[in-house]
């Protein structure tokens, strides 16, 4: 059952204000004073980028492989990438901790098969230097998280084989693995492999999501770059400590239910509520890890139909199938799970596998679960935070979209 326009209205809004949010804040940080950074002759270096992408999509659905109107099997995938990105100051305690670390904004132009549409994406990215091979030569890394819209999406009566992309906005993740060549002090050639994801989030269904594997050439200007390698400087002194994240979070999301007749699309959109409590050991400048006390209330949670007046439903247009809701006390979830943390300036990326020991003998909140997040610092102490859930590393659960602090 497609979702009702004005859910579809108020989560492209609730979306790209999200997004909204996390790029004033990367500007609004960039702008201010970096507390690692040395004295007031150093300059931010910033960079211009064009990149381009041709990909493969994995065939991971049967319309990509050819159950569509053009019945052909979807190869097809090809993006261009603008991209404004800022750097440390070359002689700054932050560009010999973090080595080649910048970060930024961007835009992306996509080209599919007609069948899923010519899409458009605003994203934040972080890329960095994973090994130094010569002078001018290193691999590096790259990650985009950011929002797509313009989707050709399923719709019963005009799309209705298109089970991949179940709305007109999705998520973007992509990342990227490149070798970065210095030709000179201002410019740059890159050349590497990329694999991108998109998904609403199960914010609405269908919701396969689509998958492209891919190789990337870009060309990057630089401002402010001198081109000298930097000078090998021992790395400031870390103190390994514990310190605490508290983050409270919300989401929406739609839920389909398998049954004897097939899958069906329930009409209503649910609410989650959770918070997560995260103990963590500050190994080094770049690592950390802990565990986490997790807890959510999922509206969608051990919800039950009525197989019969499913098969009444499916004989006729003007009856739906009984919808049974779990009692409250059943939608609710505590669990502990493992975390570890990649540290970088402005981001935090944290992942976990955990398992709920409340109510984990129900259908829906039983088995593993695992959360992919990123914390973008807005403060000192605070930070927002953009994660997913998965249980048992393959059924979407929701979105985390929230606020946290540390403590």
């Amino acid at each position: 059952m497609a979702a009702h326009p004005a859910v579809g209205i108020r989560s492209f809004r609730r979306m790209l204000f999200t997004l909204a949010a996390m790029v004033s804040s990367v500007a609004a940080t960039a702008m201010s004073e970096d507390s690692l950074s040395l004295g007031r002759d150093s300059l931010t270096v910033h960079r211009i980028e064009v990149d381009a992408v041709s990909g493969l999509i994995l065939h991971t659905n049967a319309f990509l492989r050819g159950n569509n109107p053009e019945v052909r099997t979807m190869n097809h995938s090809f993006m261009g990438r603008l991209k404004y990105a800022f750097a440390p100051p070359e002689n700054s305690v932050e560009a010999r901790v973090y080595k080649g670390v910048y970060q930024g904004v961007g835009l992306g132009f996509h080209d599919f098969n007609p069948q899923l549409g010519h899409p458009v994406s605003l994203f934040i990215f972080q890329g960095a230097t994973i090994k130094t091979l010569a002078p001018r030569l290193s691999l590096n890394y790259e990650w985009n998280f950011g929002v797509t819209y313009g989707w050709k999406a399923h719709d019963w009566r005009d799309n209705p084989e298109n089970r991949v992309i179940g709305s007109k906005m999705t998520a973007y993740i992509d990342a990227d693995l490149y070798l970065r060549w210095m030709i000179s002090k201002n410019w740059d050639l890159n050349v590497g492999a990329t694999i991108t994801h998109y998904s609403n989030g199960n914010t609405a269904i269908p919701n396969a999501g689509l998958n492209v594997a891919g190789a990337r050439a870009s060309v990057a200007y630089y401002f402010n770059r001198s081109g000298r390698r930097p000078a090998t400087v021992p790395l400031p002194a870390f103190k390994r400590h514990w310190g605490w994240d508290l983050t409270l979070y919300g989401a929406w999301k739609k839920k389909g239910v398998e049954t004897d007749e097939g899958a069906y699309a329930l009409p209503t959109t649910y609410g989650v509520i959770g918070f997560t409590l995260n103990p963590l050991y500050h190994v080094n400048h770049w690592l950390n890890v802990g565990v986490s006390l997790d807890g959510s209330y999922d509206g969608s949670a051990n919800v039950e139909i009525d197989s019969q007046t499913l098969i009444l439903d499916s004989q006729t247009s003007d009856t739906d199938p009984d919808v049974y809701t779990a009692p409250w006390y059943k939608k609710v979830a505590l669990g502990l799970s493992a975390r570890t943390e990649f540290v970088m300036p402005y981001f935090t990326i944290n992942f976990g596998i955990g398992h709920n020991f409340v109510n984990a003998h129900t259908f829906d909140l039983k088995g593993f679960y695992e959360i992919l997040a990123l914390k973008i610092n807005v403060m000192q102490q605070a930070y927002l935070h953009i994660g997913y859930s998965l249980y048992d590393f393959y059924y979407p659960n929701n979105l985390m979209l929230g606020l946290g602090l540390h403590l």
